[in-house]
């Protein structure tokens, strides 16, 4: 390293000032470097003190999930029933220049498996989250979520072919258990 600090001082004849900042680190130090930032970003998180850590839910008072795509819009609602939630997922349909919500599906949940979800799809680090359009995507679900949870805090967040970690897990949860809902209703009338 001495030998490419004199060198470089001697072709920019600089011999009185420090050129040491101007010489690159070897490609092993920077890759060192790198490795050793990653290992303190997680121990950060490990500890809470990252940006991901953002707490737990502990309970939810409601839940509004809205997603507008190329084959109509669906309006997903959590209301809290004591020990309960109603999930309830409404067709938005356009008449008479009006947006109305028909219902089309319900089920109610215990409010602790509901938790339970919102704690494994990672909700509370879903709030201020904006996912911006892809470039070079020419469609795709747009989707607003909004929440209240944990006795008043607000999380809220949207997006367009872009979604926050636990997303897809959280909807297919959902319809999941909305549609054990419809085939238990279909088996009972039978």
């Amino acid at each position: 390293m001495k030998e490419r600090t004199r060198s470089l001082r001697e072709r920019l004849g600089h011999n009185d000032v420090d050129v040491t900042k101007a010489v690159k680190r070897p490609v092993g130090m920077r890759r060192a470097g790198a490795a050793v930032m990653a290992l303190i970003g997680i121990l950060l998180g490990l500890l809470g003190c990252g940006d991901k850590a953002v707490g737990t839910v502990t309970s939810v008072e409601e839940m509004t999930l809205t997603l507008h795509g190329m084959r109509g819009s669906y309006v997903y609602r959590l209301e809290t029933d004591g020990e309960n939630v109603r999930l309830c997922r409404y067709r938005e349909r356009y008449r008479d220049e009006e947006t109305v919500l028909e219902p089309d599906a319900g089920t109610s949940v215990a409010l602790q498996t509901m938790v339970d979800l919102m704690n494994t799809c990672h909700i509370l680090s879903w709030n201020g989250f904006h996912g911006e359009h892809p470039k070079h995507v020419q469609d795709g679900i747009m989707f607003r979520f909004s929440a209240v949870v944990n006795g008043g805090e607000t999380v809220q967040a949207d997006g367009s072919a872009n979604y926050p970690e636990g997303y897809h897990e959280w909807v297919r949860t959902l319809d999941a258990m909305l549609a054990e809902s419809q085939n238990t209703e279909k088996e009972t009338n039978s």
